[in-house]
């Protein structure tokens, strides 16, 4: 596994940023097979909880605020909104966005 992150790294730091969608894009559905069906919704979990940060560090909240409106309408196409509880993914309190000292 070594040797593949080695590559990887190499790889990221060698190609274009399309490059590295395409090659995401032509690799990532030979991963998903990879995982069993009954894990998938927690490996997607934990992707998110552990990596979403690294993606958006970066970005001010004026660029999060934007990407989440572009990807609302995704979630709305993508998700049985009906079967969703609103009520207890946003019930506590102190869970929301939380602004860097610089955003205040």
């Amino acid at each position: 596994m070594k040797w593949a992150l080695w590559l990887g790294r190499i790889l990221a730091r060698q190609m274009a940023p399309q490059e590295l969608v395409d090659l995401a894009v032509d690799v990532w559905p030979h991963a998903w097979k990879r995982i069993p069906q009954d894990q998938r919704v927690d490996f997607l979990n934990n992707a998110a909880e552990v990596h979403l940060g690294t993606f958006l560090g970066d970005l001010t909240r004026e660029e999060r605020a934007a990407l989440m409106n572009a990807l609302l309408p995704l979630a709305a196409r993508e998700f049985p909104l009906t079967d969703l509880d609103f009520l207890s993914a946003f019930s506590s309190p102190g869970g929301g966005y939380q602004p860097e000292a610089s955003d205040l």
